[in-house]
C-alpha cells in the first residue's frame, strides 16, 4: 500500500498508471513503425512527433480516468474492464477527431491513430489480466492484527471489507481481559486475550499491530508494545488506520485531545493568503468565461417559471458568520413557504423543469463565483449549511462547528466522496470527510478535489 495525501492506495494502482502510460506510447510507436515499415523509428526522430504522441496519451489517460478504469473497487470483472476500456477509447476517438479537425497540424499520419487505439486496447486488457493474476498468486497483502474490541474495531473491519482493492489481510483480534470466550468480532476471529498478546504476535507474525482498546488506562502493555515497535513491527492507532483507508475521521471515537495534539489541522498564513488570491483570480476568470452561458441560463429560467433569476439563501460561513449564497433559482417561487426549511429530496416536486437540468449539471452553482470573489467562499472547502440545519446538527453531532474553521467551498472532499446528504446520519458522515479535509488541507489536496469534481459534474453524480 502507498500513502498519498494521508490516504492508502493499492500499490498496483500506481503500477497500472505508470505501465499503461508506457503501453499507450508503445502502441503509438507500433502504429508509426507499421506505417513507415521500420522498427527503427523513434518518437524522437522527427520534430514534434513526441509532442503529438504525448497529446494522444494525455487524452486517452483522461478518458480512462473518467471511465473509472482506475477505480479498482468498482471494476468487478474482466468484462467490466473491457466495457470501460471501449467506452473510454470511444470518447477519446471523438475528442481526438475534434482536435485534429480544429488543429490539423497536430495530426499524425492517416490511419496511425486508429491502428494505435486498437493496439492499445488489446495491450491494456491483456496487461490487466496479467496484473490481476500476479496479484492473486503472489501478493499476500499486509498482515494486520487488531488489539481491542471497541466500536472502532467493528467499523475498521467493515471498511476493510469494502476496500477489496487494498491488499490487507486481517488476521484477527486480541480482545481485552474478560472477553476471552469471544470467538469472533465483527466477522474476524478473536485469537485470545490481551494477556497473551506476546504469544499471539509470535504465532501470527503480523506486519502491523493496530490498537483499538476501549480503555487504555492500566490495559495498554507499554513495555511489550515498545519492544515490538523497536523490533520493526508497525504499531498504529485504529483511528489513524481508519482515516487512511476511508478518507474520513470517525466522529464517534475522537476526543478533543486527539484533535489538539494530532498532526495536521495547520493553516499557515501563507496558505490562506495564497488561497484567497488564487480564488479571487480564478473566480474572476470563471465569471468572464461562463458569462455567455450564465446569460442563456438566466433567459431559460425566466421563460420556464415566474420568480427571480437568482436565489439568495442564508448560509453559515467562516467562523460561524452568516452570508447569502447565490445560486440560479432551480425551485418554484416560495417553494418553502408552507413546509419551512427542508433538505432536498430525490425527484423533489419543488424543482422546476429548467432547475432539474441545472441541478443535475451543477450549473445552478455558477453564481457562487461571486461569493468567492467577495471572499465569502473558496472553490474547495466544506459545503455551507443553512442556519436552521446548523443549529439542528450542532445539537446532535459532536464537533460540528469545526467545519466553520475554514471558508466554505463550492465543492469539497465530502461532496466528491459521497452522494448528497439529506439526513442527520448522512450529515455526520459528511462531517467526518470535512474533518479529514481540515486535518490535511493543502493546495495539492484542493487540486485533487477539483479534479474529481470535474468527473462528478460531467456525469451528474450525487445531485438532487
Amino acid at each position: 500500500m502507498i500513502k498519498v495525501l494521508n490516504q492508502y492506495f493499492p500499490g498496483r494502482l500506481f503500477v497500472l498508471l505508470i505501465t499503461e502510460n508506457m503501453l499507450i506510447l508503445m502502441g503509438i510507436w507500433a502504429a508509426i513503425a507499421i506505417r513507415v515499415g521500420s522498427l527503427r523509428v523513434s518518437l524522437l526522430s522527427y520534430p514534434g512527433l513526441f509532442g503529438k504522441a504525448m497529446l494522444i496519451t494525455v487524452v486517452i489517460q483522461a478518458c480512462l480516468y473518467y471511465a473509472d478504469i482506475y477505480d479498482l473497487r468498482s471494476a468487478s470483472s474482466r468484462a467490466d474492464v473491457l466495457f470501460r476500456l471501449l467506452q473510454a477509447f470511444g470518447v477519446a476517438c471523438i475528442i481526438l477527431a475534434s482536435i485534429f479537425y480544429l488543429f490539423p497540424q497536430v495530426r499524425l499520419g492517416s490511419g496511425i491513430v486508429e491502428t494505435s487505439l486498437f493496439t492499445i486496447v488489446s495491450a491494456i486488457l491483456l496487461w490487466r489480466i496479467l496484473v490481476e493474476w500476479i496479484n492473486r498468486a503472489y501478493v499476500a497483502g499486509e498482515r494486520i492484527l487488531l488489539v481491542g474490541s471497541g466500536e472502532v474495531v467493528q467499523e475498521l473491519a467493515r471498511e476493510v471489507r469494502l476496500r477489496n482493492d487494498l491488499p490487507i489481510n486481517l488476521l484477527g483480534s486480541v480482545v481485552e481481559s474478560g472477553l476471552e470466550n469471544s470467538t469472533t468480532m465483527a466477522g474476524i476471529p478473536a485469537l485470545g486475550a490481551l494477556d497473551d498478546l506476546a504469544r499471539i504476535v509470535e504465532e501470527s507474525q503480523p506486519n502491523r499491530l493496530v490498537i483499538a482498546l476501549k480503555e487504555r488506562r492500566q490495559q495498554l502493555p507499554i513495555p511489550l508494545l515498545l519492544k515490538l515497535r523497536l523490533s520493526g513491527l508497525v504499531v498504529e492507532d485504529a483511528s489513524s488506520l481508519y482515516e487512511k483507508i476511508t478518507g474520513k475521521i470517525p466522529v464517534g471515537s475522537i476526543h478533543p485531545s486527539s484533535l489538539i495534539f494530532a498532526d495536521g489541522f495547520r493553516q499557515s498564513r501563507a496558505l490562506r493568503v495564497y488561497g484567497r488570491v488564487t480564488g479571487f483570480i480564478a473566480a474572476l476568470a470563471g465569471l468572464l468565461i461562463a458569462g455567455p452561458v450564465m446569460l442563456l441560463i438566466a433567459i431559460a429560467i425566466k421563460l420556464d417559471s415566474r420568480g427571480p433569476i437568482f436565489y439568495r439563501q442564508s448560509r453559515i460561513g467562516l467562523n460561524g458568520k452568516q452570508y447569502d449564497i447565490l445560486k440560479f433559482r432551480s425551485m418554484k417561487a416560495d417553494a418553502e413557504s408552507k413546509s419551512g426549511p427542508v433538505w432536498a429530496q430525490e425527484a423533489d416536486p419543488r424543482i422546476t423543469r429548467v432547475g432539474r437540468i441545472l441541478r443535475k449539471s451543477r450549473l445552478d452553482e455558477l453564481p457562487q463565483f461571486l461569493n468567492v470573489l467577495f471572499g465569502e467562499m473558496s472553490f474547495v472547502g466544506p459545503r455551507p449549511e443553512r442556519p436552521y440545519f446548523v443549529e439542528l446538527l450542532k445539537a446532535k453531532i459532536p464537533f460540528y462547528d469545526l467545519r466553520h474553521a475554514v471558508r466554505p467551498g463550492i465543492t469539497g472532499w465530502a461532496q466528491v466522496s459521497r452522494d448528497y446528504g439529506a439526513t442527520v446520519e448522512e450529515a455526520r458522515e459528511k462531517l467526518e470527510y470535512d474533518l479529514f479535509y481540515l486535518k490535511n488541507v493543502s493546495l495539492s489536496f484542493d487540486a485533487l478535489v477539483l479534479f474529481q469534481t470535474v468527473k462528478i459534474v460531467l456525469f451528474g453524480r450525487g445531485s438532487r
